[in-house]
């Protein structure tokens, strides 16, 4: 409850003298069954999976439109990385998934780092064709300082039996986004630190509260599961008071937790869920008033100013800050409430002197209609998965059906090029390749790094896991599969990097491999922040004993047959991004010697002419694999008097006569 201010004191003070001042004037009671729910629909990290799949663990746009429909939410946003991950998408660049959007309806997105992966101007057209805001806060030009994005926030008013709720919204997104794309996909671009996030969410939070919004929703694409490298949500939460709901993304995460009085919420992934937040808010009435007083000199209150109304409840006490005043001991008759046209009532009886009555102004009161305000007094998320969403509760929107498969129709003759054939799988033991590629060396790995070699000609060649993005499964090859593995949009570049450099980078991978797999058997959601920079190599051959410590383990390291010289420089193929790896300073390092196509165009190329005995040979040779380093030889003893070595030695390969036998010859 605020304290009402000085001003408003001298409403309650005139109200008193005057008699007016009534239980009824300030507040109304507000009973339980006044309480309002607002409802909130919200989605994260699809990746552009945009149909309905059992299989595929997948809602789609179409059912969300209907769940929409269900609903009728007050607000519908999505915390990003949306417009990219399949060929569906970036066949159109993002264009596809804009116009599923614009369907099915959303009020606002934060930007995630995989929707930069057109390039930042790309990302604003896709804005304008989905019909959304993007709200990225903390997005700036490097040089200006300048927002990136349009709009800092969106104001939604919600109106209610006559009344208005105000729903405030903005957006952040990870200040370590430089690691999570390309760096000419954000150039020109900066996302600021930690603190400075923090406090773009503060002013955000001020700026919206001044708005008079009565909930307050932050979009980030950030997340929780980072192993305590990376920025957290929840330090938005703990640092940014005021914030009602977190809608989360970046992590993958099902979130659903409270933290600072801020509920954090988020979906999984890959459209597996609909979240749906529903807050409950409680009504509260105050009486608006305003003083109005003519200009004049020595005259303390402001000329007109307007009195707020306090926020009140049923039983809260209304304190007043009240001016100490001299009444004079007569009140004449006419000072009582005589109501003009306008509703003002003119107050005679508070002065202090008859030189003072002669000299002020009279001041006036306008009592305007009461002001309602709302207070937010629970939060609940419930979401809507996969199994829950069959066609008899949650039939597909036919609008967004239609649309859908329109869209499909003009993609189909593009995705269904035969490119290739595969005897087998291409990918893990299991379906989950973002998984699997972060434990091991895949045949489907070996295969696209190869194919980075027969492009370039360059002697080594490696993919980070992050860049695989789909299997293949055994049969024909289709352009649109392809795309699905490699959705970035990454182009091959050349490096000179030295052997030790490449032995470092063996050492990095592997020790990356047996933190992925730790990860893994904790099952807590705990995967490092650079799980993606695991590698996948082709051209060299290396043995590493994990009994050693990190940075020891690699035993043996081949390229073309010969041993890796460190003092060498070789050829090393790459994508963009991988070149740009913190994570490989000598490899970030280096020079780039040559650019080449798109990934996607490398391995069709390679599908297509490399032949199949080396296509065979390279999804069926592992080149980097786990063993026991051969233990030390000792250096040879001396051999005592009497003694003579022998082949069955155990120790040096030759024996000991024994004392015996040499004294009998």
């Amino acid at each position: 409850m605020k304290k009402i201010n000085k001003v408003l004191g001298w409403v309650l003070v005139l109200m008193m003298v005057t008699g007016c001042f009534g239980t009824t004037a300030f507040a109304a009671t507000v009973n339980d069954d006044q309480t309002i729910t607002l409802k909130i629909i919200h989605t994260n990290d699809t990746h552009s999976r945009y149909s309905y799949s059992v299989k595929n663990n997948t809602i789609g746009y179409a059912k969300l439109k209907t769940i929409i429909n269900q609903e009728k939410p007050d607000l519908v946003v999505d915390a990003g990385d949306i417009f990219h991950g399949q060929s569906f998408a970036t066949i159109e660049t993002g264009g596809s998934i804009a116009e599923l959007m614009a369907a099915v309806g959303f009020d606002a997105l934060a930007p995630g780092n995989h929707d930069f992966n057109y390039g930042s101007a790309r990302l604003l057209e896709l804005s304008t064709m989905a019909n959304t805001k993007i709200l990225g806060n903390n997005v700036t030009y490097s040089e200006s300082g300048k927002p990136f994005f349009s709009d800092d926030y969106l104001i939604k008013d919600i109106v209610v039996d006559g009344e208005v709720i105000r729903i405030g919204v903005f957006g952040l997104i990870s200040p370590d986004i430089y690691s999570d794309t390309a760096p000419a996909n954000v150039a020109g671009l900066t996302f600021g630190t930690r603190e400075s996030v923090l406090v773009a969410a503060q002013q955000s939070v001020a700026a919206l509260e001044a708005q008079n919004c009565d909930v307050i929703v932050a979009l980030t694409h950030i997340g929780d599961s980072d192993n305590g490298t990376l920025m957290r949500s929840d330090a938005i939460a703990e640092g940014a008071p005021g914030i009602d709901v977190i809608v989360d993304g970046h992590t993958h995460d099902v979130e659903n937790r409270e933290v600072n009085g801020t509920l954090i919420v988020q979906t999984g992934c890959y459209s597996s869920a609909v979240g749906e937040v529903e807050l409950t808010l409680k009504k509260a009435v105050a009486l608006a008033g305003r003083i109005e007083v003519p200009e004049a000199e020595n005259w303390e209150v402001a000329p007109t100013e307007t009195v707020a109304a306090s926020e009140t409840a049923a039983d809260d006490e209304i304190t007043a800050e009240l001016p100490e005043l001299e009444v004079s001991e007569e009140i004449p008759a006419e000072a009582g409430w005589e109501a003009s046209e306008s509703d003002e009532t003119d107050v005679e009886g508070i002065q202090v002197s008859d030189e003072e009555r002669i000299e002020s102004p009279t001041p006036e009161i306008q009592l305007d209609a009461t002001e309602v305000t709302y207070t937010v007094v629970s939060k609940t998320e419930n979401l809507t998965t996969v199994a829950q969403a069959t066609d008899e509760l949650i039939p597909a929107d036919p609008t967004v059906t239609a649309l859908t498969a329109a869209i499909e129709a003009r993609e189909d003759p593009i995705k269904k090029q035969v490119v290739g054939n595969t005897p087998v799988k291409l990918g893990g033991a299991t379906e989950d390749i973002w998984q699997d590629v972060r434990l091991g060396e895949l045949n489907l790995g070996r295969a696209l790094s190869d194919s980075y070699r027969f492009v370039t000609g360059a002697e080594i060649a490696v993919e980070n896991a992050g860049g695989i993005r789909a299997q293949i499964p055994a049969g024909e090859i289709t352009k649109g599969q392809v795309i699905d593995v490699l959705p970035f949009g990454n182009y091959l570049v050349t490096k000179q990097v030295t052997g030790a450099d490449i032995k470092k980078m063996l050492e990095t991978s592997i020790e990356i491999g047996v933190n992925n797999q730790i990860a893994k058997d904790k099952n807590d959601n705990s995967w490092p922040g650079n799980s993606g920079s695991y590698l996948q190599w082709s051209g060299i051959t290396a043995a590493y004993d994990l009994t050693k410590p990190a940075g020891q383990r690699v035993y043996s390291a081949k390229v073309g047959g010969v041993d890796l010289d460190p003092n060498r420089t070789y050829t090393l193929a790459c994508n963009n991004y991988l070149a740009t790896s913190k994570d490989y300073p000598g490899l970030q390092a280096a020079a780039i010697i040559n650019e080449y196509s798109a990934c996607d165009e490398a391995f069709i190329n390679y599908l297509q002419n490399a032949g199949n005995d080396r296509f065979m040979a390279a999804i069926n040779t592992p080149n980097v694999t786990a063993g026991t380093a051969p233990q030390p030889v000792p250096n040879p003893q001396p051999v005592q008097l009497g003694q003579k070595q022998s082949a069955n030695n155990p120790r040096t390969g030759y024996g000991q006569w024994g004392w015996g036998l040499v004294l009998g010859r």
